[in-house]
């Protein structure tokens, strides 16, 4: 089953356009700890608006019902100016503390990654009012060099003023964060071996191109009503492309309890911007899946978009299901966009599952809800999509 569209056609020159993204956490809890995600978060993602921003502010930011962090300020947002054009992220605390074992105070660290006249660079850097270890403050860190290492007893250690920039062939993304703890040994603060970034941020900029491009690919996702029961397997994204490469991501079998059964599975991206074309293509593999007594078999789909220079732009996508099974009984695998097959009593399932956007398409091989488990299965999951 595929689908295809042309979504433009222009004989004039499209003007290029740059990509913007960043984010900045007040913490981020980097290992361990599945339930503490980034909090005090302002964030924005492949646009080219480069007057877009976020804010947010908290009284305390809290890891492990600690209060880490207090009086926590994040902004992100992207720039065109006479220095150049870009993305900047930063973040603020008035004091992070771990009872008596460390007290910063007066805490700003900030990221910016620029494109100016044809080059781009990146700066980063953290701050600090007063550093106090234990009993014992240290003026010497409060400019600390980029990447400081202290020991921090009764912790671990932390590291202060962590940054660093990756440049590529479509951009470069940098980052900055004012500390991150590294709990080494037992603690009332933090369980042992979780790392936890504090004021955390990154600012990334694109160079000119026709467009960005955008997507995802996953094998699978199960939810229950409105509560994700389990999250993409295999997931890849994308904003700036592969620069041409295809990176393939798989895991093994899996088993989501109470819910199905996942043989292997594995996703590829590949794409590219510039200043001729811009290009994506996703696709999701699944061997098969069981869910209660129906077995599906082997699952593909794809999606791609592209577009060029002279205002040309395309969709398509496409997706494959070898069988399905009830028991002993085989079940046709309808055609076309959107159809659906209702098993009594077992599940309904919709092919083909199409969605359509300016420039953008995104399609699920299958989509099975299961009756008895009130639960939503999508199966072979790819989108691509050009912004631009």
């Amino acid at each position: 089953m595929a689908s295809t569209i042309a979504l433009t056609s222009g004989s004039a020159s499209a003007s290029p356009v740059f990509g913007y993204s960043g984010y900045s956490y007040g913490t981020d809890v980097q290992s361990g700890l599945a339930n503490s995600g980034p909090q005090v978060v302002s964030k924005f993602g492949c646009t080219t608006d480069a007057t877009k921003s976020d804010k947010n502010d908290l009284a305390t930011a809290n890891v492990n019902d600690q209060a880490i962090a207090r009086t926590v300020k994040t902004d992100t947002h992207a720039f065109n100016n006479k220095s150049g054009t870009g993305v900047t992220s930063t973040a603020t605390a008035a004091d992070i503390k771990l009872g008596t074992l460390l007290r910063l105070t007066g805490v700003k660290t900030t990221t910016t990654a620029k494109y100016s006249k044809g080059q781009l660079s990146y700066t980063g850097s953290t701050t600090f009012a007063g550093v106090q270890i234990g009993a014992i403050s240290v003026p010497s860190l409060l400019n600390p060099k980029p990447n400081t290492k202290v020991a921090v007893p009764g912790l671990g250690y932390i590291v202060l003023n962590r940054v660093g920039g990756v440049k590529t062939a479509s951009g470069i993304y940098s980052y900055a964060q004012a500390v991150v703890l590294h709990a080494t040994v037992k603690n009332q603060y933090i369980p042992q071996g979780v790392d936890v970034a504090v004021l955390k941020t990154r600012a990334e900029i694109s160079k000119p191109a026709t467009a960005l491009v955008i997507g995802d690919a996953y094998g699978t996702k199960a939810q229950a009503d409105k509560l994700v029961v389990s999250g993409p397997t295999s997931l890849q994204t994308t904003c700036q492309g592969t620069e041409g490469k295809t990176v393939k991501v798989a895991v093994g079998e899996l088993n989501i309890p109470k819910v199905a059964y996942v043989g292997g599975v594995y996703t590829t991206k590949n794409g590219a911007i510039g200043t001729d074309k811009s290009y994506i293509n996703f696709t999701s593999h699944v061997a098969g899946v069981k869910v209660g007594n129906l077995s599906i078999g082997a699952v593909e789909s794809s999606a791609s978009a592209w577009k060029t220079k002279d205002g040309k732009a395309g969709v398509s996508s496409s997706s494959s299901i070898a069988s399905i099974k009830v028991g002993n009984k085989t079940y046709p695998v309808k055609t076309g966009e959107n159809q659906t097959l209702e098993i009594p009593g077992v599940a309904k399932l919709t092919f083909n599952q199409v969605m359509r956007q300016k420039r953008y398409i995104s399609v699920n091989a299958l989509v099975v809800d299961v009756y008895s488990l009130n639960t939503k299965v999508i199966v072979g999951h790819s989108a691509a999509g050009v912004v631009g």
